[in-house]
C-alpha cells in the first residue's frame, strides 16, 4: 500500500516519541502526544458519526488543537476545510454550505463569528465542538477527547485519489472556489516542499500563517522529517515572533513581504540579533529588490523566494535559491526580479493567447504540470475543464522564463487581491458595497500600496457626486465585511470601462492607476476624489 499523509505522524510518534511537534507559546506536544490526541480526536468524530468523505472544518487562530484536528482528519479520510477567522458571517455561511461540512471545531473567542448561524447550522446537521474557554455549546472538544482516552479509530481504506482537503481560492466571477486536494498531491507537496527548500530534521520550522488557507500545508509538513514547528500563539504579531525565534532557537521560516518590512524596522529600532536563523523564505506577492538588499543586511542569512498557487495544494512551485539570491546581490540584478527556477517535481510552460509554448523570455501565461495539482474545483466542472487540462494546470498568471530557466512574474490574470497576507476576492466586497443607497456601480481593483503590497481600492460611480459620502461608506464597510476586505480608497468615476457584453474590464482600471488617470491617497490628498473617466 501507497504512503498516505496520516503516515508521517504515525512514523514520527514511534521514531520520535519525545521530540517536540509543535511550540504554542508555553505549551508544546510531542510526536507522541500529538499522535495519540490525534487518535482521540477521530475516534471522537466517529463516536458521532462522521465517515471517510465527510467535510471536517476548523475555525481557530493557531493552536496546537487545530493540527490535532488535521491529523484526525488525515487518519479518517475526511477532507478538511479550514475557516478564515476574519471572515464575515456571509463568508462563513458560503464555504459551510459550499463545501457541505459535517462538522466545525470552533475556538472560543472565535464563537460571536458564527453566533448568528447557530440556529440554521443545527437545522442543517452541522455539528459545532467548541475547544478553549467558555465556548456554551452542546458539543466540548476536551469532553469528547477525555471519553477516547488510548483510543484509535478504525482507520478506513484510502486511496490515493481520495480528496484530503478542500482550500477556497478565487473564481472567473470572484466567488470562492473549492480546490480539491487529493491524497497523492498533498504528499507530494509535504515531501517536495521539505527537500526543495533544504529542511532537515534538525531545523525548527516557523510558518507564522494563517491555517485557513493553504498554507497549512507549510505549517504540518514538519511530519515529513520530524523537525519541530513554532506556532505564532495565536496569530502573527511581530514582537512576538521575534521573541519565539529567539526562544525556542528557530532556524528557517516563511513569512510574506509585509511581515519582512516590519521585522526590519523592529530589529534596527531594538538592535535585536536572531543568531539561529540561517535561512528566510518568503512569498505569496513578489518583493522588491531594495527589500531584499535589506533583509541581507538585516537579518544575515539565506533568503529565498519562492512562488506558488493554491491549485497545487500550496507547495510551492519555484524557488530563488539562497545562492542565486547571493548572485542578485553580487551583481546580477535582475535576479533580484524573479521568484526563481522550478522545483523539480514541476514542469512549466509558457503559452501565448493561442495555447503555444512560448520562447525563452517571451511573454505568456504560466501553465504547470506536477502530481501536486488539485482534482477538481468543488461544484464547478467547467470552471474545472478550464483550469486541467491534458494534465496542465492553466494559473491565470502571467510572466516569462529566462535562458536560465528563471521565472519572471508579471500580472495575474484573475482578480484575486493578495493585501499583505491575506486573500481578498473583488466580488464579495463588491456584493456589500453594491446594497449601499449611495452607490450605483462598483468595481473592486488590487491598487500598488507601499506598506501592504496591494490595497483594496473600490471604484465607483455614485448615484449623486454631491451627496456622496465617503465616511458612510467606510463605516458601512466595516460593519459587513472583514477589517482586511475593507477598501483603503473610495475612487470616484463617472463610467467603467467594458467589454462587448458589458463586463467590466479591470485590467483596463488598474491600467488607469498605473499611468496616473486614476490615483489614491497615497499619493494624494487622502480624501476620495472625483475623478472623470477619460
Amino acid at each position: 500500500m501507497d504512503t498516505m499523509p496520516r503516515d508521517f505522524v504515525t512514523r514520527c510518534a514511534k521514531a520520535l516519541p519525545k521530540k517536540v511537534a509543535f511550540y504554542d507559546g508555553d505549551r508544546l506536544s510531542t510526536w507522541s502526544e500529538l499522535n495519540q490526541r490525534a487518535n482521540q480526536f477521530a475516534t471522537a468524530l466517529q463516536s458521532l458519526g462522521v465517515n471517510k468523505g465527510d467535510v471536517v472544518a476548523v475555525l481557530a487562530h493557531e493552536h496546537i488543537e487545530v493540527y490535532e484536528h488535521f491529523h484526525a482528519c488525515l487518519k479518517l479520510g475526511t477532507p478538511r476545510v479550514g475557516i478564515n477567522w476574519r471572515f464575515s458571517e456571509k463568508e462563513v455561511k458560503y464555504v459551510v454550505d459550499d463545501a457541505n461540512v459535517r462538522v466545525i471545531l470552533v475556538q472560543q473567542n472565535c464563537i460571536e463569528l458564527i453566533q448568528g448561524l447557530l440556529e440554521t447550522f443545527n437545522a442543517n446537521g452541522v455539528l459545532i465542538i467548541g475547544f478553549a474557554g467558555e465556548h456554551g455549546l452542546p458539543l466540548d472538544y476536551e469532553t469528547l477527547m477525555s471519553e477516547q482516552l488510548n483510543s484509535s479509530p478504525n482507520l478506513p481504506v484510502l486511496v490515493e485519489e481520495d480528496a484530503v482537503a478542500i482550500s477556497y481560492t478565487s473564481g472567473t466571477t470572484g466567488s470562492p472556489k473549492g480546490a480539491v486536494l487529493s491524497q497523492k498531491a498533498l504528499r507530494e507537496a509535504m515531501v517536495h516542499t521539505v527537500l526543495n527548500i533544504g529542511l532537515t530534521s534538525e531545523d525548527v520550522w516557523f510558518a507564522p500563517t494563517s491555517s485557513a488557507w493553504i498554507t497549512f500545508v507549510l505549517v504540518s509538513m514538519n511530519c515529513v522529517n520530524g523537525m519541530p514547528s513554532v506556532l505564532p500563539n495565536g496569530d502573527f504579531e511581530p514582537h512576538r515572533f521575534l521573541e519565539f525565534v529567539n526562544k525556542y532557537k528557530v532556524t528557517s521560516t516563511i513569512m510574506v513581504p509585509l511581515i519582512m518590512r516590519r521585522l526590519i524596522e523592529l530589529i534596527e529600532d531594538g538592535g535585536i540579533t536572531l543568531p539561529s536563523l540561517r535561512l528566510i523564505t518568503f512569498g505569496s506577492s513578489p518583493a522588491t529588490p531594495q527589500l531584499i538588499r535589506k533583509a541581507d543586511e538585516v537579518f544575515n542569512c539565506g533568503l529565498a523566494q519562492l512562488y506558488g498557487v493554491t491549485e497545487a495544494t500550496g507547495g510551492w512551485v519555484t524557488i530563488m535559491s539562497p545562492e542565486d539570491t547571493k548572485r542578485g546581490l553580487a551583481g546580477e540584478e535582475h535576479l533580484l526580479k524573479s521568484c526563481g527556477r522550478p522545483f523539480l517535481h514541476f514542469d512549466i510552460e509558457i503559452r501565448d493567447d493561442n495555447n503555444r509554448v512560448c520562447a525563452a523570455n517571451t511573454g505568456g501565461e504560466i501553465w504547470l504540470k506536477s502530481d501536486t495539482l488539485m482534482t477538481k474545483y468543488l461544484g464547478l466542472e467547467e470552471q474545472t475543464k478550464d483550469a486541467l487540462q491534458e494534465g496542465w494546470l492553466q494559473t491565470n498568471d502571467m510572466g516569462y522564463l529566462d535562458d536560465e530557466g528563471f521565472l519572471y512574474l508579471t500580472d495575474r490574470k484573475n482578480n484575486l487581491i493578495i493585501t499583505g497576507s491575506a486573500n481578498v476576492f473583488p466580488s464579495m466586497v463588491e456584493n456589500v458595497l453594491d446594497e449601499h443607497p449611495q452607490i450605483r456601480e462598483v468595481a473592486v481593483v488590487g491598487v500598488p500600496h507601499p506598506e501592504w503590497d496591494e490595497a483594496v481600492v473600490a471604484v465607483i460611480i455614485p448615484h449623486d457626486v454631491d451627496a456622496f459620502n465617503p465616511e458612510e461608506i467606510i463605516a458601512f464597510s466595516k460593519t459587513k465585511m472583514a477589517k482586511f476586505e475593507v477598501p483603503k480608497a473610495l475612487v470616484l468615476v463617472d463610467d467603467f470601462p467594458k467589454g462587448l457584453t458589458g463586463k467590466v474590464l479591470k485590467k483596463d482600471i488598474q491600467a488607469m492607476f498605473k499611468d496616473g488617470r486614476l490615483q489614491v491617497p497615497w499619493e494624494l490628498p487622502a480624501r476620495p476624489r472625483y475623478v472623470p473617466f477619460v
